[in-house]
Parts: structure tokens; sequence; C-alpha cells
């Protein structure tokens, strides 16, 4: 499991911050430009969801390339990335 923390006055986007997170979770980098978020969730929707003055206690949770990503927040967004088991 990963956790990464995410606030709108960052460099990175959160889409950005997500990434990082899965390659995190994964332990190898992603081909960005073969891993498309786009295909499970839409990023411009999670952006708009987390933006800094978006409704408190927002939670968003997908699955994506074998694994869950948990996003939750207030004044921020914390991320938890799990590595789902093969059935």
């Amino acid at each position: 499991m990963v956790r990464e923390s995410y606030t709108p006055d960052q460099d990175r986007s959160l889409t950005e911050t997500i990434l990082d997170a899965i390659e995190d979770c994964k332990g190898k980098a992603l081909l960005r430009t073969d891993f498309v978020l786009y295909e499970d969730i839409n990023p411009d929707a999670l952006n708009s969801l987390f933006r800094h003055d978006a409704q408190p206690r927002t939670t968003v949770t997908f699955e994506t390339d074998g694994i869950e990503v948990e996003l939750w927040g207030d004044d921020g967004v914390e991320i938890r990335v799990t590595d789902r088991p093969v059935e």
C-alpha cells in the first residue's frame, strides 16, 4: 500500500500525484503513453471534485490496472493505492 498527499498549491497536478503513487505501488515506472487513466476514470472530474473549494469529505474509489485507488479529502487530498490480488 502506498499513501500520498496532494494540495492544489503543489507543482504537480492531482493526476500526476495519482500516477506517481501508482508507480510507487507497482515498484516500476509506468509507460505513461501506454497507461491511460482516462480508460478507468475522468481525471478532469477528479480535479473538479477535489479543487480547493470542493465539498468537504469527498471520497472516490476506483480500480485500474490491477490496483485500487482511493482518494478522500477536505482541504487537501489523501491518496491510497493498494495492489489488488489476482483471483
